[in-house]
C-alpha cells in the first residue's frame, strides 16, 4: 500500500476514502509494473534497462523517492538510446508516480503525454488504463472535474479491450474503484454502482489465477468492502445504512482466512483502524478498543503514523467512554506527541549521515581521522550556517507578510465601524454591464451572495458550485459570472477566501481558538483534510495557520 499517506481527522465522515483512492492509484501502478516484468523481459539485449527500473522501484517501495528517479530517468536514457520502446514506457510511468506522490500533477499530466503515445504505439492497453485512471486522479486533484470523467471513461474503454481475462476483470476492478471519489459529494447511488462493480469484477478473478497472486486480489477485495463499509457508515450519506456497514465490514475480515494468514500488514491495520471506528460510531467501546490495540500492535512493524494518529485518538475517546481515564489520557498524550515525534525523526534523518561518515572513519587511522573530520566538521558548519541564514531570510518575509495582514485586518476593522451598511449595498448594487444576465437579474443574485457571506454557509462542506446555485434559486453559469466578475475569482477561489478570511478573524478576535488544533481548525472552516486546510491558508497568507497562532500568542 501507499507510504505517502495524508493527515486524517477522526470523525464519522468519508476522508479515509479519499486516502485509500491515492492508494488504489498507488497500487494500480506498481501491480501493472510487476506483472510486466514477470511475463518477459522488457529490453531483449539490454538487462541493465531492467536492472535500473528493479532497482528504482525497491528503492521508492524504502521510501527513497529522490534516489529511485534518478534511476528511473537514466533507464528512460537508456532505453531512449537504445529504440527500447517498453522500457521507455515502463521508466515513463514510474517518473509520471514519482510527481503524482510529490503533488505535482501538472508535471504528472505533462508526463502522461509521452507514456500514453508510447503505450498507444505498442497496443498496451493495461498501461493505457492505468494511465488514463491516473490522469483522471490528477484531473481531479487540479479541480478539472469534467476532464477527470473524460479520462476515467477512456480507462474504462481501454480496459474492455485486455485480453487475458483476470488481467481484465483486476484492471476493470481498479478503474472503477478509482471512479468512485468522482461521485463523492455528487451522488451516493453513483458511488454506490462504481463501488460494487469494483467488488463484482473482482470477485470474478480466479482464486488460482497465473497472472493475478491470491494476495493481490484479497488486498483489493478487502480494501473496497472495506470502503463500501465507510461509505454506509458515514452520517453525512443519505443512504446510511449500518447494519449494511457492518456486513461489508465483516466481508473484508473474511477475506483475510482464504489467505490463511498471509495477509499485507498495511491492508490489516486500514481495515482494524475502520472498525476501531466503526463500533465507537455504535458506542460498542470494548470493541472499538479491541480493533484500535490490534492496529497498534500491527503498527509497530509497518511505521504508519498517519493510522497511529487516528488510532490513538479514538482509544482515547473510547477509553473515556467506559470510565478508564487514566488511560485514556495516556492516549491523549500520545496523539499530542506524535507531531514533535515526527520532527524529531526527521532531524534524526539529517544528523545520521554526518554520524555514519565519522564512525566509519575511526579505522583509518587517526591522520585521516583528522582530516575528515575537519572537513566534516566544515562541511557541516557552512550547511548550518546557510540553512542559519536562509530561515533568518524565510522568516524575515514571512513576518512581514504576517505584518501586514494584522494590518490590513485592523483597517478593515476601522473602515467596517465607519462605513455603513447602506453603503456597502450601494457599492455592490453598481452592476457592470453583462452579454447574457439582465440587470435585475445580476442586483438580485449581488444581494442572495451578500446574504449568503453574512449566513456563513460557505462554511459547510457540501458547498460546490451546482449546491451554492440551487441554495440561491439560480443557475451555476450564472453564479460562476457574478463570481467572476465582481469577486474577481473562480468559485474555488472565492469559498477558499471566505473561509481563510473567517478563521483569520475567529483566530484574531477570540483567543480560545489559538488552542485549538489545526484539525479542529480545519473542520471549522469547512475543510474535509488539515492538508488542503493548510495550501489554502498558505496559499492566501504566504504562511502557515500554526505560524499565524504562535505570532498572535507572542503579541499577547
Amino acid at each position: 500500500m501507499a507510504k505517502k499517506i495524508s493527515w486524517f481527522v477522526w470523525e464519522d465522515r468519508n476522508q479515509f476514502f479519499q486516502r485509500l483512492y491515492t492508494v488504489f492509484i498507488t497500487l494500480l501502478f506498481f501491480f501493472s509494473s510487476s506483472i510486466t516484468k514477470a511475463e518477459t523481459v522488457l529490453c531483449p539485449g539490454n538487462k541493465e534497462i531492467d536492472k535500473l527500473i528493479d532497482k528504482g522501484t525497491s528503492l521508492d517501495n524504502d521510501g527513497k523517492s529522490k534516489e529511485a528517479l534518478g534511476l528511473f530517468q537514466k533507464a528512460n536514457d537508456l532505453a531512449k538510446s537504445v529504440g527500447c520502446e517498453k522500457g521507455e514506457l515502463n521508466a515513463t510511468k514510474s517518473i509520471m508516480m514519482f510527481y503524482f506522490n510529490a503533488y505535482d500533477y501538472k508535471k504528472t499530466l505533462e508526463i502522461s503525454n509521452r507514456a500514453i503515445e508510447l503505450a498507444m504505439r505498442l497496443k498496451d492497453y493495461e498501461s493505457l488504463s492505468s494511465l488514463c485512471s491516473r490522469r483522471g486522479a490528477a484531473y481531479d486533484d487540479l479541480g478539472m472535474y469534467d476532464e477527470s470523467l473524460k479520462e476515467h471513461e477512456a480507462a474504462v474503454k481501454y480496459v474492455k479491450l485486455i485480453a487475458e481475462p483476470d488481467r481484465r476483470h483486476y484492471q476493470a476492478s481498479l478503474v472503477y474503484y478509482n471512479m468512485t471519489p468522482y461521485y463523492q459529494d455528487r451522488s451516493n447511488e453513483k458511488v454506490e454502482y462504481y463501488l460494487e462493480k469494483s467488488r463484482e469484477e473482482a470477485l470474478q478473478i480466479s482464486n488460482k489465477s497465473k497472472d493475478i497472486p491470491l494476495e493481490k486480489k484479497i488486498d483489493m477485495l478487502v480494501s473496497i468492502n472495506m470502503n463500501l463499509g465507510i461509505h454506509y457508515r458515514n452520517s453525512k450519506n443519505k443512504d446510511r445504512n449500518v447494519k449494511l456497514s457492518e456486513f461489508y465490514f465483516m466481508e473484508a475480515l473474511k477475506q483475510f482466512d482464504l489467505l490463511k494468514g498471509d495477509v499485507l500488514p498495511n491492508t490489516k491495520i486500514d481495515l482494524y483502524q475502520a472498525l476501531q471506528e466503526f463500533y465507537h460510531m455504535k458506542k460498542e467501546y470494548r470493541m472499538a478498543i479491541e480493533y484500535g490495540e490490534r492496529m497498534l500492535a500491527l503498527e509497530k512493524s509497518s511505521s504508519m503514523p498517519y493510522n497511529r494518529r487516528v488510532g490513538y485518538m479514538v482509544l482515547a475517546k473510547s477509553y473515556l467512554s467506559v470510565g478508564e481515564n487514566s488511560t485514556s489520557q495516556k492516549y491523549l498524550d500520545l496523539f499530542s506527541k506524535l507531531n514533535d515525534s515526527i520532527n524529531s525523526a526527521e532531524k534524526d534523518a539529517v544528523e545520521a549521515p554526518v554520524k555514519k561518515i565519522i564512525s566509519e572513519t575511526k579505522s583509518n587511522g587517526d591522520k585521516k581521522i583528522k582530516s575528515i573530520a575537519v572537513i566534516s566538521f566544515t562541511i557541516l558548519i557552512l550547511i548550518t550556517g546557510g540553512m542559519l541564514m536562509y530561515r533568518r531570510r524565510s522568516n524575515k518575509i514571512i513576518h512581514k507578510k504576517y505584518d501586514d495582514l494584522i494590518a490590513k485586518i485592523q483597517i478593515e476593522n476601522e473602515n467596517n465601524k465607519l462605513e455603513s451598511a447602506s453603503e456597502k449595498n450601494n457599492e455592490n448594487n453598481k452592476v457592470k454591464p453583462s452579454v447574457t444576465i439582465t440587470d435585475e437579474t445580476m442586483k438580485a443574485l449581488l444581494l442572495k451572495l451578500e446574504k449568503f457571506e453574512g449566513s456563513k454557509k460557505y462554511l459547510r462542506k457540501e458547498v460546490s458550485l451546482t449546491w451554492m446555485a440551487s441554495s440561491l434559486v439560480t443557475n451555476p453559469k450564472y453564479l460562476s459570472e457574478v463570481i467572476k466578475t465582481y469577486k474577481n475569482h473562480n468559485f474555488t477561489s472565492y469559498i477558499n477566501e471566505l473561509r481563510i478570511n473567517y478563521i483569520i478573524k475567529m483566530l484574531y478576535e477570540n483567543p480560545v481558538y489559538r488552542e485549538y488544533k489545526i484539525t479542529y481548525l480545519a473542520e471549522e472552516c469547512g475543510y474535509a483534510t488539515p492538508r488542503v486546510f493548510v495550501n489554502a491558508f498558505k496559499q492566501q497568507t504566504g504562511f502557515t495557520p500554526s505560524y499565524f497562532v504562535e505570532q498572535l500568542k507572542v503579541a499577547v
